[in-house]
């Protein structure tokens, strides 16, 4: 209805799925117009999880090693990490768990490796943290689309909680979190 007393009232309506100033689509409110966006919120909400996941990692050892620390592996862990051949931890959505582009441990047994909502996840270190020994008082991840009808940004979050977006432009997510510096001047906060 909006749109329709937008148009009556001469107000100009600008579609950014469809790069025009009208969409049609939008006009005759057909709900399948801007899937980006369903699988945007998508990817948020499964960042959101993941950071869930590694409070209650680090909270209730979930490793069992006796140490307080946050899961730094990889995204699959977060569900098919078994300690000592126990059952999997199960601390994310085996779909989130599938959508891990890097796994490093096994989630052949529980899903098919695919994309989650038209995006991939992947864990990643801080700019400032060695490669190899990665601090276990921090953890960051990043989702990207699988192409770019799927989504328009890319998703990062760490130990803050703060989620931040960045057009992808074709980018097949990034290995480090960025740095401030790059933080203010090529990434936005999500709301």
């Amino acid at each position: 209805m909006g749109v329709v007393l937008a148009l009556l009232f001469g107000a100009q309506v600008f579609c950014s799925w469809r790069d025009q100033a009208l969409c049609l689509q939008c006009l005759t409110f057909q709900s399948h117009c801007h899937p980006r966006g369903s699988n945007e919120r998508s990817s948020t909400t499964t960042l959101k999880t993941l950071s869930i996941a590694q409070a209650d990692f680090r909270a209730n050892d979930r490793d069992g090693d006796k140490v307080s620390q946050f899961w730094r592996a990889d995204v699959a862990g977060l569900y098919a990490l078994a300690p000592g051949g126990g059952p999997a931890i199960k601390l994310i959505d085996l779909s989130a768990a599938a959508a891990d582009d890097r796994p490093r441990t096994d989630i052949q047994k529980y899903a098919v490796k695919s994309a989650k909502a038209g995006y991939w996840y992947r864990a990643i270190r801080h700019v400032d943290e060695d490669p190899k020994a990665p601090d276990p008082d921090r953890f960051a991840f990043c989702a990207y689309p699988d192409s770019p009808a799927a989504g328009k940004f890319l998703f990062i979050v760490d130990e803050s909680n703060t989620i931040y977006r960045s057009e992808a432009k074709g980018r097949r997510g990034i290995d480090v979190f960025p740095d401030d510096a790059e933080l203010r001047t090529q990434w936005s906060k999500v709301d």
